[in-house]
């Protein structure tokens, strides 16, 4: 049986989810953007597409709002990017 494009990403992103420590990732779209998703609960898969939450700075808890990240439209998964801390002088 040949396996899918979404197939993949799917089971790609369950690891993703599954890892243990749960590590903040991005989901890379086709049209350039990206959603970082911080906690496994921020997600909910569907054959077809990533529903993603996208919460306030203050409330993390508390979507504002959901982006629907079509598989066939998921270009890559990545570590979140890492924060640099300003050096003092």
């Amino acid at each position: 049986m040949r396996r899918t494009i979404e197939s993949m990403r799917i089971e790609e992103l369950t690891k993703l989810f599954k890892r243990q420590p749960f590590r903040p990732f991005t989901i890379h779209m086709s049209d350039g953007s990206a959603y970082t998703v911080t906690h496994p609960d921020q997600v909910i898969l569907t054959p077809r597409a990533a529903y993603v939450g996208i919460g306030n700075s203050k409330d993390d808890a508390v979507v504002q709002d959901v982006v629907i990240c079509d598989m066939v439209h998921i270009t890559r998964l990545g570590p979140e990017p890492k924060r640099t801390r300003k050096r003092r002088k």
